[in-house]
């Protein structure tokens, strides 16, 4: 089996070598995929991200849940001498997006906008998670930093699903204790079937 950076090095220049048109056009079947699906439907809250490097793209999907009235929070990176971090923050449009770590577009900093899902506030909460490579059994493999793993082990009861181009799913990949599986995966080639079976957990 290849390593952890084998593969990251390989489906990261698969990404890259996507042409504008097809990932628009694969882009545009995931998001309209998880518009169709109940768990979307349902959520009162949505943890996205603003795609970078060739992600999946998010920004329609964003601009959907703003617009169906949902609170929709966006990650921001927060880096310090002795640790790195990332927390979500509340936006209510995409201007308010800016360049934070790796030119990534962030939210800005607000303690008062901090996503808090043992508040009480939020019943249904959805994150979509990006990746650099998947397996069918949920496994995720990002680049590196450990973000995601890190902030999921402190809110277990997110419901998490990884989205990504087809080629990114793999039978399998390497999985370590420290690695937080997801609850599902979709990609542009993902059956109506499966979209209808993702449920909320409880």
């Amino acid at each position: 089996m290849e390593g952890k950076e084998e593969i990251r090095k390989r489906l990261l220049e698969y990404r890259d070598s996507i042409s504008s048109k097809d990932w628009d056009s694969m882009s545009c079947k995931i998001m309209r995929l998880i518009q169709k699906s109940k768990i979307y439907n349902e959520c009162d809250a949505l943890l996205c991200y603003a795609d970078y490097h060739a992600e999946v793209g998010t920004l329609l999907l964003i601009e959907d849940a703003l617009l169906r009235g949902k609170k929709v929070f966006l990650p921001k990176v927060m880096e310090s001498y002795d640790e790195s971090k990332m927390d979500f923050f509340e936006i209510s449009s995409t201007y308010e997006l800016v360049e934070g770590y790796k030119t990534i577009k962030e939210p800005v900093f607000n303690p008062q906008r901090k996503f808090d899902s043992k508040s009480g506030k939020f019943k249904k909460v959805l994150m979509l998670v990006p990746g650099v490579a998947f397996d069918l059994e949920g496994n995720r493999i990002g680049y590196g930093k450990g973000y995601y793993d890190n902030y999921l082990k402190e809110y277990p009861e997110i419901l998490t699903v990884g989205i990504c181009f087809s080629n990114q799913i793999l039978d399998k990949i390497p999985f370590e204790d420290c690695d937080i599986r997801l609850d599902y995966v979709i990609s542009e080639k993902t059956s109506s079937d499966y979209i209808e079976k993702m449920r909320f957990k409880g």
